[in-house]
């Protein structure tokens, strides 16, 4: 898993929209159940969102902005990425992808056909508790690099993440005193990932939240980005541009 898939995975581990029979004590599914019910909205039609990333990296700072449009229905979708004053734009639409950078029409790298693998799955069919071997336990207060406190609901289960190659089986959700998500701890090679959720969310019930990811080692967390929504559209009209 390398830093790239850190938006992508930041946005999905949010979209939980329900609870079945599993391993879970009473106060652990207390959480979980509240936050169950902050992710439930209605179908979604149409997205199209824009999020910038900065990355600290050498004492430098590098910003990605990154737009991505998606056609439920229609089976298309868009992603522009912007960095270092580079564009590249990607299109799926008839079963077929293809890429843009510097208006010129090009082959798709090797690597990079997967941007839209997942995409068409519908925001909140996610049900980390399906899984009937899930187990879920609650972790009682913890306090990680002094960037993340509140109590914490350990789950491990199948957490395969479509597209990314993320098969985690074990994630910490941190939740504050009133039962808010504010922030998870996911165990990865060599380190562990920490995301701390800022503000509200940019649209009710979803998984928008702008954040800021760290490097957990021991008792220390490093800031190596963060991440913020400049815009989320739903259910609106699409820029047909996009896709000519």
């Amino acid at each position: 898993m390398t830093k790239r898939t850190m938006p992508a995975l930041f946005a999905t581990l949010l979209l939980v929209a329900g609870l079945a029979f599993a391993q879970v004590d009473d106060r652990a599914r207390e959480l979980l159940e509240g936050l169950v019910n902050e992710a439930q909205f209605s179908e979604i039609t149409t997205l199209d969102q824009t999020m910038t990333m900065t990355v600290y990296q050498g004492g430098e700072e590098i910003v990605t902005t990154t737009r991505m449009v998606i056609d439920y229905a229609g089976r298309r979708a868009a992603a522009v990425n912007e960095v270092m004053g580079m564009s590249v734009t990607m299109v799926y639409k008839d079963g077929a992808m293809t890429m843009t950078m510097g208006g010129m029409t090009m082959p798709v790298p090797e690597g990079m056909g997967s941007v839209f693998d997942g995409a068409f799955e519908q925001p909140g069919a996610a049900n980390i508790l399906d899984d009937p071997e899930a187990v879920a336990t609650y972790d009682g207060q913890v306090e990680y690099g002094g960037v993340l406190s509140g109590q914490q609901v350990t789950y491990t289960g199948d957490f395969g993440v479509p597209g990314l190659g993320v098969e985690a089986t074990t994630v910490h959700f941190v939740f504050d005193d009133g039962g808010r998500l504010i922030g998870q701890r996911i165990p990865t090679e060599g380190m562990d990932m920490l995301f701390v959720f800022t503000g509200e969310p940019k649209l009710a019930g979803s998984a928008f939240y702008d954040g800021e990811m760290y490097e957990l080692s021991g008792d220390t967390a490093t800031l190596f980005a963060t991440i913020h929504y400049d815009e989320v559209k739903v259910n609106e009209p699409l820029d047909e541009s996009l896709f000519e």
